[in-house]
């Protein structure tokens, strides 16, 4: 069974998708009105959240996939990791690149960046996320190439300790990068949109992320 690279599709978004989106934070135009707020009767990134939600057992299901490597019987442990692997480059990866080509453009637009190094590094808001992305493409390369030797039965002892790494490796980054997102950067986008901004975005959102091979779609 191949498990073809997974992180190059990351580094292109982080690369070169920055600025990829349909429209641009224009200062006091981009403000939601309260009582557009008060007609949608819920905060307008509650698609994204509500996305996150269906994401959630899949990410718990890579610990899970982690415990049983080297415990469970051969098959399971196979089917585990494919099934991890698969969620990853189908459906979590494309989601990610949809994010850093969309969501967190605006996201830097209504916050801004810091200049570095005397204005040749640019800092944005969400570029710790971008890093998060890129290392969850990283650590899918590997569990993609532990896959491989898993599925042929010649994952070594070490090679086995290392596969349950990456599987709780992944857990956990993923699981703080949601809970990030929703704590820091859905917030301040429930704030600063009107439901026709965020509409915009979930649209453009999903494009990329079927542009990007994932399967399923942004709820909107």
């Amino acid at each position: 069974m191949k498990y073809p690279k997974a992180s190059a599709a990351v580094a292109v978004a982080v690369a070169a998708g920055i600025g990829v989106t349909a429209w641009t934070w224009s200062g006091s135009e981009g403000k939601a009105e309260p009582h557009q707020k008060e007609m949608t009767g819920s905060r307008v990134t509650e698609p994204l959240r509500a996305e996150h939600k269906t994401l959630l057992p899949h990410i718990e299901a890579l610990a899970d996939a982690g415990d049983a490597i080297g415990t469970a019987p051969a098959e399971e442990q196979r089917e585990k990791v494919h099934a991890s692997y698969t969620f990853l480059t189908k459906q979590l990866i494309p989601h990610a690149v949809a994010e850093d080509k969309v969501l967190y453009v605006k996201v830097d637009s209504l916050i801004g960046g810091n200049g570095g190094n005397g204005g040749n590094v640019s800092t944005k808001a969400a570029d710790t996320m971008r890093r998060d992305h890129v290392e969850v493409g990283t650590l899918t390369d590997e569990l993609g190439e532990l896959g491989e030797k898993l599925h042929e039965g010649k994952l070594t002892p070490a090679e086995q300790q290392e596969l349950r790494r990456v599987l709780y490796s992944l857990n956990g980054i993923v699981g703080l990068h949601f809970a990030k997102e929703e704590e820091v950067f859905l917030p301040l986008l429930d704030q600063k949109l009107n439901a026709a901004q965020a509409q915009q975005m979930f649209e453009e959102m999903e494009k990329v992320t079927e542009e990007s091979g994932g399967e399923g779609g942004h709820a909107h």
